[in-house]
C-alpha cells in the first residue's frame, strides 16, 4: 500500500488534539488536512466521489478514532483487509497508540502501533 501524507499524519500525531482526513482504497492511503474536502484529495489510483461513485473511502481521524464513511461497493470484510494493510504501514507512526475504527457507525477494528517501518511501495 502506498501512503501519501505520512509526514503530515506523523506531525498531527506528535502535536496531539488533531483532526485530519483520510481517503483510502486497497492500493493507496492519503492523509490530508481537515479543511480539504475528501473529493478534492483524489490521486492517481485513488478516486473518492460522493455517493459511493469512486473507488475510495472517506474517513476522518481524531485521537483514538477513525470514522470511515460507508461505501456501497466495499464490504466490512474487504475494509478489514484494507485496514490490515494500513496498520502495517502506519504502525511505526502510532507506536503506543491505537485507533478504534468505525465503518458507517459500526465498530470493525482497532489499529495499533507496531515496529514495522513505513514503506511507500505498492503491493
Amino acid at each position: 500500500m502506498q501512503v501519501v501524507g505520512d509526514d503530515y499524519f506523523r506531525a498531527c500525531i506528535a502535536e496531539g488534539g488533531y483532526f485530519l482526513k483520510l481517503v483510502l482504497n486497497d492500493r493507496v492511503a492519503h492523509f490530508f488536512p481537515h479543511s480539504t474536502e475528501h473529493r478534492e484529495a483524489s490521486l492517481p489510483g485513488l478516486n473518492y466521489r460522493d455517493d459511493s461513485l469512486g473507488d475510495a473511502l472517506a474517513a476522518t481521524i481524531k485521537p483514538s478514532m477513525i470514522d470511515i464513511r460507508k461505501h456501497r461497493a466495499i464490504t466490512s470484510e474487504k475494509l478489514r483487509s484494507i485496514l490490515d494493510r494500513l496498520e502495517i504501514e502506519i504502525g511505526p507512526s502510532i507506536s503506543g497508540l491505537f485507533f478504534n475504527v468505525t465503518y458507517g457507525g459500526e465498530s470493525i477494528k482497532t489499529i495499533r502501533g507496531n515496529a514495522k517501518p513505513l514503506s511507500n511501495n505498492e503491493d
